[in-house]
């Protein structure tokens, strides 16, 4: 899996508000597009998954497609690793 950081992010402002130290606060069925964390490991998860470059700027497309409006109400990650997929090459 990529190891891409915080630091790679596009945006700021998420919630650091996540114990990376305790298992229960993660969710393998839905995302908090909010929180760091989720949001870091979401994008290392779809590069990893997806044959598309390895790159920053790959991490921060990812990012951006998980931010982008029409995904505003869309919470499943594997809906949303679909759709990222899918609008890839169009977007």
């Amino acid at each position: 899996m990529a190891n891409f950081t915080s630091n790679d992010l596009a945006f700021t402002g998420y919630s650091q508000m996540i114990d990376l130290n305790n298992p229960e606060n993660y969710n393998v069925v839905y995302i908090d597009k909010t929180a760091e964390f989720e949001v870091v490991h979401f994008c290392n998860q779809f590069l990893a998954k997806y044959k598309v470059p390895q790159t920053k700027a790959s991490f921060q497309k990812v990012e951006v497609f998980l931010q982008h409006s029409i995904l505003e109400d869309q919470v499943s990650r594997e809906e949303l690793l679909d759709w990222i997929a899918s609008n890839w090459i169009k977007i």
